[in-house]
């Protein structure tokens, strides 16, 4: 199996460290690089049936806040073979349309243990990656 570069989306949570870790360790075994995708989204979804977008005084927040996600990993990869990649939009599609466009040999991802109702109601990113790429997924859970 080749593993020349592996996908880990981050959103600045534990959860994601966990991912990010464990892309680490596979990268120095296989002298993988690492590309580290944060995902900001300007759509409130307020419901099933209706969403709107932010205020752009919330928009401007919410991609500062990606942006220092981004930079936090940086240092938490020195000495890695990396890249950040800033993206907009559902952190599921963001990650989808990076796999199409770009060689990417493994995805990582850690999964919350959300309730059955709330996975069925809004369900999960890891979920629907894995449902909607070509790429291998290797999904972390986490309790």
């Amino acid at each position: 199996m080749k593993l020349d570069t592996i996908l880990v989306p981050v959103d600045g949570t534990e959860v994601s460290d966990l991912a990010l870790d464990t892309a680490k360790k596979m990268a120095a075994k296989f002298n993988s690089k690492i590309v580290v995708l944060n995902a900001v989204d300007f759509v409130n979804r307020g419901s099933i049936h209706e969403s709107s977008d932010y205020d752009p005084v919330v928009q401007e927040t919410l991609q500062k806040r990606g942006n220092r996600i981004l930079e936090d990993t940086n240092a938490k990869l020195q000495g890695f073979n990396f890249e950040t990649i800033p993206a907009l939009g559902h952190a599921g599609d963001a990650i989808i349309t990076y796999c199409e466009n770009n060689e990417v040999d493994l995805i990582i991802m850690a999964t919350r243990s959300a309730t059955k109702i709330r996975r069925f109601v809004i369900g999960s990113v890891t979920n629907y990656v894995i449902h909607h790429t070509k790429v291998p997924v290797l999904a972390i859970p986490v309790e």
